[in-house]
């Protein structure tokens, strides 16, 4: 389990970061959603985020978050779809928690075929 510590003047949150489905920027704030469905605003930017969970997660397994664009980091971990003429993608427990995010169509095209290639590159090696 590997949990992120954000200490401001007035609170401490601990995140658990295996449970977070997408980190979205909002101004300089950054709405934090768990896949559970509960939300918090962070008083941070998302790439100071982006630096303490690569600071966070340990070097010697991949991180399962990767960010689309300067607005979104999202948990692979939950990805079930993308959809490049709809221009979204979907992230879900594959259970009754689902979310639908709004992304540009040239990242999910790039996005898509990082994303295949590599489960072509698994399919080959197995």
């Amino acid at each position: 389990m590997y949990k992120l510590c954000l200490n401001s003047r007035d609170e401490l949150l601990i995140i658990d970061l295996e449970k977070i489905a997408f980190f979205q920027a909002n101004g300089n704030y950054t709405h934090m959603c768990y896949i559970m469905g509960e939300t918090h605003l962070l008083t941070l930017g998302l790439s100071k985020l982006e630096e303490y969970i690569r600071m966070t997660w340990p070097k010697e397994k991949p991180s399962p978050f990767v960010r689309l664009g300067r607005s979104l980091i999202i948990n692979q971990s939950f990805l079930t779809e993308i959809s490049v003429l709809k221009q979204k993608i979907t992230l879900s427990d594959c259970g009754e928690h689902s979310y639908s995010l709004l992304v540009p169509k040239p990242l999910l095209k790039d996005y898509k075929q990082k994303i295949n290639e590599f489960y072509l590159k698994r399919y080959l090696t197995e």
